[in-house]
């Protein structure tokens, strides 16, 4: 009997051991991230300031990307790549936008969450993804937008299907193992990657 009864005892705690497993595993996360809050820009590296240089993308856009649309509607996605949330990044909550690029601007996206991902194992940093906030908009979603946001640019880069919105303030934390960080250092890891995307050295 007695036995029976530790037998019984040892395999309650190990169904209560996994189960709280899981619950510290997928909530102890968002918990941490949370308590970190928001990365002020004024903390992150001067050389890797992420600017809007929506001139700078529109002139490569208008060359590589599609024909601006007036609405979702009319959108034609035959030639585009859905972008979805994978192991590399994840997709915010698109209010203004619609999830496609063009087959390169897709490469390049999936690449930088690559190189990100490399970079903190490398660093022995614990896992994170980073964030897509925008992505395709057409010009009903740009004129929606420039209602609720004045700084919004009217000619965005973002019709052309080839340009995508990265947060640099907030990331999706994906382990619990390796050494802790905080956003600042994850910005100014983002950033050394986007200064080597701008200069066409990510090989």
């Amino acid at each position: 009997m007695k036995k029976k009864i530790l037998i019984l005892s040892v395999s309650t705690f190990l169904a209560l051991a996994i189960v709280g497993w899981y619950a510290f595993s997928h909530y102890y996360p968002r918990i941490l991230d949370r308590s970190y809050g928001s990365t002020s820009p004024d903390i992150v590296k001067k050389d890797f300031r992420f600017d809007d240089v929506n001139d700078t993308h529109l002139t490569a856009a208008q060359k590589q990307g599609i024909k601006p649309v007036s609405s979702r509607d009319n959108l034609k996605t035959k030639h585009l790549t859905k972008i979805i949330t994978c192991d590399k990044y994840k997709i915010g909550n698109l209010t203004h936008s619609v999830p496609y690029l063009t087959e390169s601007s897709a490469s390049l996206l999936k690449e930088i969450g690559v190189r990100f991902q490399q970079e903190l194992k490398k660093q022995g940093i614990i896992k994170h993804r980073i964030i897509i906030t925008s992505i395709l908009r057409t010009r009903e979603d740009i004129s929606k937008l420039r209602k609720v946001n004045g700084n919004a640019a009217g000619n965005s880069a973002h019709q052309y299907a080839t340009t995508f919105d990265i947060t640099y303030v907030r990331y999706d934390r994906q382990s619990l193992f390796g050494k802790s960080t905080r956003n600042e250092q994850l910005a100014n890891i983002l950033g050394t990657i986007y200064l080597l995307t701008q200069n066409n050295v990510l090989t």
